[in-house]
């Protein structure tokens, strides 16, 4: 990150509308999901602040090129950081899930700690988010995994999750044609995607990729299919709250909001 945020204190700050909190979240530029998701998820006297960051497109026409990307591709975080670090919020949420689901549970605690420390406050990951929704439902073993994305992204994301100890029934990607195309998936098309994921020895359902608009159909969801889901934008702002003391239920998105 740059000198300039690494110089910036502050101390998180309520007000007259965030009399408890405030949550910031950043966000890819072309996601249109996570805001409003995360503001139906939202507690009274909490108020939630999203920042944008850009990101290289990803070239699914060329999967080797796409596979490449997964591993290298940087975004702006550190500059959407710096400015919405000052209005004073308690935690930050990332709404951008693939990066961290590179490698194994270290390296990705270890990628938590590192932005903690240029933020000052809690860093919200979303795979270490879905690590603590699992662990909270009683750390089913047995997971299936939908996305959005095309195969060498749901290999590695399977990969990261077996690196933590879970075994993946089943992978299901959409294969989404750009990132703002995850968004225009219609409640339907997600719903039949599950069922292309579900798996009888699947103990809980995952889903990854914050522009899946998901969140609002997990109790639907659970119904149908007779198990948890843990949807990376419910977690992921389920977390954040958790680790902020803030212990609400998130009314109709699902078991883990519950708990």
């Amino acid at each position: 990150m740059s000198n300039q945020i690494s110089r910036f204190e502050f101390t998180p700050s309520t007000d007259s509308l965030a009399t408890r909190a405030k949550v910031a979240i950043v966000v890819p530029a072309t996601n249109t999901v996570v805001q409003p998701e995360m503001e139906l998820m939202r507690p009274a006297g909490v108020t939630n602040h999203v920042t944008r960051m850009l990101l290289p497109p990803r070239p699914y026409e060329d999967q080797e090129a796409y596979k490449l990307a997964l591993e290298t591709e940087k975004g702006n975080l550190e500059t959407a950081l710096e400015s919405v670090l000052l209005c004073e919020p308690h935690v930050v949420a990332h709404g951008h899930s693939i990066h961290s689901f590179r490698g194994d549970a270290k390296r990705a605690l270890d990628e938590e700690k590192r932005l903690e420390n240029l933020c000052g406050i809690p860093f919200i990951t979303p795979s270490r988010s879905v690590l603590a929704g699992l662990e909270a439902i009683g750390n089913p073993s047995k997971i299936a995994i939908l996305t959005p994305y095309w195969p060498p992204a749901d290999e590695m994301i399977a990969n990261f999750f077996e690196a933590c100890g879970y075994e993946v029934t089943k992978t299901y990607g959409m294969k989404s044609v750009g990132p703002t195309a995850v968004a225009r998936f219609t409640a339907e098309e997600i719903i039949s995607a599950f069922e292309q994921v579900d798996h009888p020895q699947a103990q809980a359902l995952i889903h990854v990729g914050t522009n899946l608009p998901v969140s609002a159909l997990t109790p639907m969801i659970e119904k149908k299919f007779g198990k948890p889901l843990i949807g990376v934008n419910v977690a992921t702002y389920w977390w954040a709250l958790r680790k902020i003391g803030i212990i609400d239920p998130l009314p109709g998105m699902g078991i883990l909001a519950q708990k």
